[in-house]
């Protein structure tokens, strides 16, 4: 059983090839994208074992997914191939000097139609740590439902929540599902959130007021508060750090969020204290901005090592 497991859906990325609008016809790499399985990958890239779980269509879509999670080192023996509906798909649009745009056709996806059934109760319950996001339970209330019922399952076993909100306001239509998203945070033990959703959430900006506001329930145990180029914010109940940016050549910050947090979570899971997971997450995150696939600038363990101990790679 691995350490490390995480639900969600994965699409199908298709990145252009340079900068430009969609409308003038770029021509476009296939690569795959997904909040869990990109987080997946980085935990399997720093050394650890990771398990996806997901839905894909029975297409080839679905089997190129599966093909590169899967040569990742990720167990991706809890996927289910559904014959019924077909793999979601995203394309990227890199809008010169803007921020990249996503358009997602992921409505009726086979992964939106992931359920309680489809989650091996053992794995669960036997990793040190499960993740979820925001994302996978505003694709469908069977998803809804299955992310209520695997914390239960944890919380029945020895896992460990590890919660990300993830916002992504195209899923978030006209619904309000703050409460809801306060609620999976209260059930975690590790919340990472990005600094923009804190007030969005709590309608607070001082992170010693949030800390003590959501500490006081007395299941948390770590808080990472990611804040892009100003670095992010780690914090117990007892001590609130800063964590600097690490420097880097940034071209796309999509999946810099998913890096940061299969650092943070590589740290704990190899009990490293709460800075220097901090720094851990820190450096993954800023190397993953430094390409345009979610998942091609993810970190390995032997350059991050390289990197914290500020040593440099022989390569020639």
């Amino acid at each position: 059983m691995s350490r490390f497991v995480t639900v969600g859906e994965t699409m199908v990325s298709l990145v252009p090839k340079e900068q430009g609008l969609l409308r003038y016809g770029p021509d476009f790499s296939m690569r795959i994208a997904g909040a869990e399985s990109n987080t997946a990958i980085g935990i399997s890239r720093l050394g650890h074992s990771a398990s996806f779980i997901t839905r894909t269509g029975a297409d080839g879509f679905g089997e190129f997914l599966i093909r590169m999670v899967r040569a990742e080192g990720v167990d991706t023996s809890g996927v289910i191939v559904d014959e019924n509906h077909r793999t979601g798909v995203m394309f990227k649009e890199m809008r010169p000097g803007l921020e990249t745009a996503v358009h997602y056709y992921r409505d009726r996806s086979a992964a939106s139609c992931l359920c309680t059934e489809d989650v091996d109760e053992t794995a669960i319950q036997t990793a040190d740590i499960v993740h979820l996001t925001g994302i996978t339970p505003l694709l469908s209330k069977t998803c809804r439902q299955m992310v209520y019922d695997i914390m239960d399952m944890a919380d029945d076993g020895k896992a460990l929540i590890c919660f990300d909100p993830n916002i992504r306001k195209k899923l978030w239509k006209d619904e309000e599902f703050r409460p809801m998203m306060k609620y999976l945070i209260s059930k975690s033990s590790f919340v990472m959130i990005c600094m923009e959703y804190v007030a969005f959430f709590y309608g607070i900006e001082d992170l010693k007021r949030l800390a003590d506001l959501l500490f006081k329930g007395g299941k948390l145990r770590y808080l990472a508060v990611k804040n892009g180029a100003e670095g992010a914010w780690v914090c117990d109940d007892k001590q609130l750090s800063h964590i600097s940016p690490f420097a880097c050549r940034p071209v796309d910050p999509v999946g810099a969020g998913d890096a940061f947090n299969a650092g943070f979570i590589a740290g704990i899971l190899q009990r490293e204290g709460l800075e220097q997971c901090g720094k851990m997450g820190a450096v993954a995150g800023a190397m993953a901005t430094q390409t345009h696939g979610d998942i091609e600038g993810l970190i390995s363990a032997k350059d991050l090592e390289l990197i914290l101990n500020h040593e440099t790679c022989i390569l020639r």
